[in-house]
């Protein structure tokens, strides 16, 4: 009997060790909406393609960064300003290839270095790249890890209502 209840903890302990992580995350506060059919949120109905979306450092409006390195700022609504969260670091939005017609919003913070100053770097392959620690989480595949941490990156729920997308936990 006490050979059992032995092995039985020991089997407890072996599963309850998994690396398990909840698909959408709670830990940072994230809301945000954008229409689809507008730029430059428009480009977010390729497949592949991904844009960040972060808080301007005056924290009167956003930046959009896009594939190719470039950006573009706007600036808030009164609505907007009271309403928008970028969890730990920023947003990253796009339409993975195996998901036609699903939008996913993943943390542009990288989950290895927890920080919000350590941004993940979004290449036109999908791939997002960490500067800090080198870990690479692929963008069309659940933002799991490449190299590096173990940990997939954050993920947010979108809804898609019409031509509106928005990002929520």
């Amino acid at each position: 009997m006490k050979k059992r209840i032995v092995a039985i903890l020991g089997l407890l302990v072996l599963y309850s060790c998994t690396n398990t992580y909840p698909v959408f995350c709670t830990k940072y506060p994230v809301s945000f909406s954008c229409e689809l059919s507008k730029p430059p949120f428009n480009s977010l109905n390729t497949l592949g393609y991904f844009l960040t979306v972060r808080a301007k450092a005056t924290h009167d409006g956003y930046i959009v960064r896009f594939p190719d390195g470039s950006q573009q700022e706007y600036l808030y609504t009164e609505i907007q300003n009271r309403v928008f969260q970028f969890g730990l670091a920023g947003i990253i939005i796009g339409c993975p290839y195996f998901a036609e017609g699903t939008a996913y919003a993943y943390d542009l913070g990288c989950p290895q270095c927890d920080r919000s100053s350590v941004r993940l770097n979004v290449s036109t392959d999908g791939i997002a790249s960490c500067a800090v620690c080198k870990s690479e989480y692929n963008l069309n595949n659940d933002g799991i890890s490449e190299t590096g941490s173990s940990r997939p990156l954050y993920r947010y729920q979108t809804t898609r209502n019409g031509t509106y997308l928005m990002i929520h936990n």
